[in-house]
């Protein structure tokens, strides 16, 4: 109780410390909230977390002499924040505020509005920067003649694509081509019908990354499959996906989008159909899918960061202490497997003991309905039959209760004698008893349908026409009642009856 005490006094002062720092404005140094947030934006990381932005924007804000520089940049990952966050509307205007003057700002709005697939506010973010000299000329190209695609704009989008090349200045601009431009390239010639160009298009990404990035390959040869399919070349797609196979690594085979793609491919009967795939509709998907996983481990990975970093600032967490925590966590999954193990093992033992009641208590009806008029020839002597070959004494023995003593003496009064207890079903013995009851039922049975049903089947058409139920066919059989009601399914399917015929009515 004690320890539970501490620890609960420790949590408190954890909030008061943290409380305390982030209450003093003053203290907190923003130049390096800035420096730590901005490594994270430019990685694609959440900036979720980070709430410490929306002050560090407020301060440079009320600077009395601004900083323009540190200004823009608070604004960009303040809108960074408010975006992870959902606050969609609050980040562009952020953005969108400072954009005529910060062309970061403007490129941040790309990024954001792409993210959303907002295709037309992307052509309007970005048109103003189509025609710059900048060093970044090759990128806006690129994203330029993409969001034709998106747009539907098809021959102005080829255009762009053919001439892109001409803009590449750099080794930067140069493994950008490779890597993202001219695959995408290839994919949008394929989506407008010219399947022949993709082809040259993707074998040069191919040539240029074998042997280098076996991703790169991977993905390349997903997109020659769905080349080939669109040219109903059905045996060089099947060959391209199992390249694919060969080359995936994890990052592949674990990326949503990917596994989204290859579904896609694998859908020839779709494809036999409609004779089109619809490249669009499947790229916006799957990057809503894949932005969607990539910004719930962001955000994730944010969460996880910022706890390290209060941690880290505020408290001085010692590794004792983490330790004892994931420690008490093991044992407590722990305990929990246990239990939960032990409920099983509880359960299936009671499970089990009430099929074996189940079973006697079956057997015990078997019994009584025997004893009744038997000799008689009717259906009751056949079970007394039966019931003097299966040996039924022997589960009753297995189990001396006050009941199954009971059980095991009445049975030795039907048989007139003591019951055998390695004894077995002789079908041979049993099939002229009921050719006996039953005026040659199974004669006419075996000569009738002994090329349609096998032996077992035969033996269950022989205990339904003694008017055994399923659960006594279960227990004189040893087989599940699913199992017996399978028979009788397959039975009717042989027979051609409808489902839920009756099987002796039938064969009668």
């Amino acid at each position: 109780m004690q320890k539970r005490n501490n620890m609960r006094i420790f949590l408190l002062l954890i909030t008061i410390a943290f409380a305390s720092c982030t209450s003093k404005q003053a203290s907190i140094d923003f130049q390096q909230v800035l420096e730590d947030a901005q490594p994270r934006a430019n990685q694609g990381k959440s900036l979720s977390e980070d709430t410490l932005l929306v002050q560090a924007l407020e301060h440079y804000q009320n600077m009395e002499l601004r900083d323009t520089t540190k200004l823009h940049q608070a604004t960009i990952l303040a809108a960074y924040h408010y975006w992870w966050k959902g606050d969609k509307p609050q980040a562009y205007g952020l953005l969108e505020s400072i954009a005529d003057t910060d062309r970061e700002a403007l490129i941040t709005l790309i990024d954001l509005a792409s993210r959303d697939n907002d295709f037309v506010a992307c052509y309007e973010y970005l048109k103003p920067m189509v025609h710059d000299d900048s060093e970044d000329e090759f990128w806006i190209q690129q994203a330029w003649a993409a969001l034709h695609f998106y747009l539907n704009q098809p021959e102005e989008c080829e255009r762009l694509f053919d001439n892109i090349t001409q803009y590449i200045r750099t080794p930067q601009d140069s493994a950008l081509y490779w890597r993202q431009v001219l695959p995408n390239h290839a994919d949008i010639i394929s989506d407008y019908g010219k399947q022949e160009k993709a082809i040259q298009l993707q074998e040069q990404v191919l040539n240029h990354f074998m042997g280098k990035d076996s991703m790169k390959v991977a993905f390349a040869h997903a997109s020659m499959a769905r080349y080939h399919l669109l040219q109903n070349n059905l045996k060089k797609a099947e060959q391209h996906l199992l390249l694919v196979e060969k080359y995936a690594n994890d990052d592949f085979r674990y990326n949503p989008a990917m596994n989204s793609y290859l579904q896609m491919l694998k859908s020839i009967l779709n494809y036999a159909l409609n004779k089109r795939i619809n490249m669009k509709e499947w790229a916006i998907y799957t990057n809503s899918l894949g932005n969607n996983a990539v910004i719930k481990q962001a955000m994730i990975d944010a969460k996880e960061e910022n706890n390290r970093l209060l941690a880290e600032r505020n408290l001085k967490l010692t590794i004792e202490k983490q330790r004892t925590q994931i420690i008490t966590t093991y044992v407590v999954l722990a305990l929990i497997v246990i239990i939960a193990a032990l409920s099983f093992i509880s359960w299936r033992k009671k499970r089990q003991a009430e099929e074996k009641e189940e079973e006697l208590e079956t057997l015990r009806m078997l019994v009584t309905e025997s004893q009744q008029h038997t000799e008689q020839k009717d259906d009751r002597f056949f079970k007394k039959i039966m019931l003097q070959q299966l040996g039924v004494i022997r589960m009753a023995a297995s189990n001396p209760t006050v009941a199954n003593q009971e059980l095991i003496r009445r049975m030795s009064e039907i048989v007139d004698g003591a019951v055998p207890v390695d004894s077995l079903l002789n079908w041979e013995d049993l099939y002229r008893t009921i050719d006996y009851i039953y005026d040659d039922y199974y004669t006419h049975l075996k000569s009738q349908y002994s090329e349609l049903l096998n032996e077992k089947e035969i033996q269950l058409c022989c205990l339904l026409r003694a008017n055994f139920s399923t659960k006594e066919i279960s227990i004189v059989s040893q087989q599940s009642v699913r199992t017996v009601y399978q028979r009788k399914s397959v039975i009717r399917q042989k027979l051609g009856m409808e489902e839920k015929g009756d099987i002796v009515e039938f064969l009668v």
